[in-house]
């Protein structure tokens, strides 16, 4: 890495900052899917999403047509897959575990990058070497006012998504993301560039609706702007355009029919919720203006502010520079468009998906800001100081000696025993969310800890059913399923559970004890083979 730094005073200041914020933007995924004396760590949502990605990079074969790990029979739908494919192929080029690439390589290389360009691009807009660091710092440590609220009402200084939106600290958390966020922010260094490279241009605009879908409306949006004063650009636009609708396509024929038109659910639902801001009694207000069924100015006025916490509870310092955000229509234009979303429209399934828009519009707004304070140092000092406060409540999350959740080690040896055997279709236990309040041990085991797609990750394995919350945010029909499943597992009829699992082709029972104790043993009628036991797992081969 060549430091655009002119001076050795300015090398050593920029490697010192560099180095605290690649600490703060990998540690919360870094620990995780690493093997310890309790089996393999998970901290944070790694013990959710990153298995899920994990899942899936493992199961790619055909870039063109991937097979659904989790729901057998079906190939994978409305996702952006092109992060895993990526990561896929660079395991198997580099005969490097993928776990390692997903967990560890990736983030240290895309964090490296991501600060090195935000330098640069910080660096070229403000002129000046101390507007490099400032965006730098920006990009990493840009939180929301909800570590503000959460240290008010009880101490902490926790509260990161407390407004709905993840900030800075938690980018690596969601890598397909990461990489989008990175791109983008090339893409932006590249057109503050002389002439820059068309080929370049084309790749990140081709790419960016299957890494991250949310993240082609600002780059196509910011594309567009350019081209209005290059012409000579128009083509690499167009063609742009027409390949990532076909990439997109591939992936997400049905992705329209996600999206569904309900204003303010994210505003209603921050300060409807417990573990969100939470304000019952302005929730009240609302629900007395709404029972009216009228429209009248008192509830046109609770939206109105309601929008207004959401807004600057979310964005936070960087409204300081909505001056300096006037001047740049382009990047006004990408925010509002990327807020006005997710105020307007949720997706079906899980609400909650929308809200990456917002993500953007909140990296998008860190530009300005650095300008803004470039301006004025000391309240960039003052601003920077402060934005270190967030991090002593979500760091220790990550930090700790023990995660939240972990494939045990008994575990682990049953799920390397079953990636050795023919590749099958396995039937596990369906997710049960009451168990965990039975289980009085740490780290929870993973089976307990959330529907995950664990067994598919780690067995190599497709799973008849795992991970309902990405087969919901996909569109599958995945309910008639688990109740096949639960009711296979209640052991009633022998001759209609040996005909689901022949009907389903499934060709292993993948079983942790613990479940056992509420269920019957599995009949000998139904032609299975035990071929493998240990005190927390047993796993069965159906003999056809």
């Amino acid at each position: 890495m060549v430091l655009p730094a002119t001076s050795k005073s300015q090398k050593i200041i920029f490697l010192i900052i560099f180095i605290i914020c690649l600490f703060i933007q990998v540690i919360p995924v870094i620990r995780s899917g690493l093997s310890y004396n309790y089996g393999v760590g998970f901290w944070g949502s790694n013990g959710h999403d990153g298995i899920w990605h994990l899942s899936l990079i493992n199961h790619i074969t055909n870039p063109l047509k991937i097979d659904m790990p989790i729901f057998s029979g079906e190939i994978l739908k409305n996702y952006h897959p092109f992060f895993d494919i990526l990561l896929a192929y660079l395991s198997k080029l580099t005969f490097i575990s993928s776990s390692l690439w997903l967990f560890q390589l990736f983030p240290l290389i895309t964090a490296s990058l991501f600060l090195y360009f935000s330098f640069r691009l910080g660096q070229k807009i403000t002129r000046t070497f101390y507007g490099g660091l400032i965006l730098m710092l920006l990009n990493t440590l840009s939180n929301s006012f909800g570590w503000l609220v959460t240290f008010v009402r009880s101490g902490n200084l926790g509260g990161e998504s407390l407004f709905w939106a993840m900030q800075s600290p938690s980018n690596q958390l969601n890598p397909p993301y990461m990489l989008s966020i990175l791109l983008l922010l090339i893409l932006i260094y590249l057109l503050k560039t002389p002439k820059p490279k068309k080929i370049f241009i084309f790749l990140i605009l081709t790419f960016l609706p299957v890494i991250k879908v949310y993240s082609a409306i600002p780059a196509f949006i910011i594309f567009f702007f350019y081209i209005l004063e290059n012409k000579s650009y128009v083509r690499t636009f167009i063609l742009s355009l027409l390949f990532a609708i076909l990439f997109f396509s591939l992936y997400n024929s049905g992705s329209n029919s996600l999206i569904k038109f309900q204003p303010f659910w994210f505003i209603n639902s921050m300060i409807e919720s417990p573990d969100r801001l939470y304000l019952p009694k302005i929730a009240n207000v609302r629900y007395t203006l709404e029972a009216t069924g009228k429209i009248g100015p008192r509830l046109i006025t609770y939206y109105l502010g309601a929008l207004a916490i959401f807004i600057v509870g979310n964005f936070s310092w960087r409204l300081l520079s909505l001056n300096q955000l006037l001047k740049n229509k382009v990047l006004f234009f990408c925010i509002f468009i990327c807020t006005l979303i997710p105020t307007l429209f949720i997706q079906k399934g899980t609400s909650w998906n929308t809200i990456q828009f917002l993500y953007y519009a909140l990296f998008l707004a860190n530009i300005p800001l650095s300008i803004f304070l470039n301006k004025h140092r000391e309240i960039a000092i003052f601003i920077i100081i402060l934005s270190f406060l967030p991090l002593f409540g979500s760091l220790p999350n990550y930090l700790g000696k023990i995660p939240p959740t972990a494939i045990s080690l008994k575990e682990f040896d049953a799920l390397n025993f079953l990636k050795q055997q023919p590749s099958g279709t396995v039937l596990t236990y369906p997710y049960d969310a009451y168990l965990k309040k039975f289980i009085n041990i740490t780290p929870l085991p993973i089976y307990a800890y959330e529907t995950t797609s664990y067994v598919s990750a780690y067995s190599r394995q497709k799973t008849f059913l795992e991970d309902e919350m990405n087969l919901e945010n996909s569109g599958y029909d995945w309910r008639r399923r688990r109740q096949d499943s639960l009711e296979f597992f209640t052991q009633k009829n022998q001759f209609a559970d040996r005909g689901f699992l022949v009907n389903h082709q499934i060709d292993y029972i993948y079983l942790p004890k613990v479940y056992l104790s509420k269920n019957p043993q599995l009949s000998p009628p139904m032609f299975l083979k035990q071929i493998f036991e240990n005190s927390e797992i047993v796993i069965y081969k159906v003999e056809r």
